[in-house]
């Protein structure tokens, strides 16, 4: 039965192979980058939390607009605050954005803070 189907078996391997080789060349690269993305998506969610404290912080003391570094899980977030009229700019960038610093823009109140 083997012997009188010559080339099948070749024929079978060789597309068994093709499909895996389409598999590893499609699925691996897409994997790897779902993986970085997840990791990004972590880091700015960390950083965007950084900021919302702070701008908290600022709007309950009036205090907390000194340019600062912080680093989490291995990542330096640096927050930067400026002055633009009567707004108050805070910027959060780090070393594992590929994209411009993340920024709010809030009304500077000197008159509204709790304590």
């Amino acid at each position: 039965m083997w012997r009188e189907n010559k080339g099948f078996s070749t024929i079978e391997t060789i597309s068994a192979l093709s499909l895996w080789l389409f598999l590893l060349l499609t699925v691996v690269p897409l994997w790897n980058k779902l993986i970085a993305d997840e990791n990004m998506a972590g880091s700015r969610e960390i950083g965007y939390q950084m900021l919302n404290e702070s701008i908290s912080k600022y709007m309950m003391t009036g205090k907390g607009t000194a340019p600062k570094t912080v680093t989490n899980n291995n990542i330096n977030y640096e927050m930067k605050w400026e002055e633009e009229g009567e707004y108050q700019n805070v910027c959060i960038s780090a070393s594992v954005y590929k994209e411009k610093p993340f920024c709010r823009s809030i009304l500077r109140t000197d008159w509204l803070y709790a304590s």
